[in-house]
């Protein structure tokens, strides 16, 4: 885990891809923060991103690498 922490840091910016209806949606992000284990993105409500990402499911979400 501590290998891709640091390896997304030092890219600076990093895209991650979602799906909207049958649409693909590629964003940038640019933070990234490691806490009990468990890499965390950041991003505001008020974002599209914010929408798909919680329209998955109810439950933490988890992305692997």
């Amino acid at each position: 885990m501590q290998e891709v922490l640091e390896f997304l840091k030092k890219c600076g910016t990093y895209y991650l891809a979602t799906v909207e209806g049958d649409q693909p949606r590629v964003r940038p992000f640019g933070t990234i923060h490691q806490f009990e284990g468990k890499l965390y993105i950041q991003t505001g409500k008020v974002k599209d991103v914010t929408a798909t990402i919680s329209s998955f499911t109810d439950e933490p979400k988890e992305f692997r690498f």
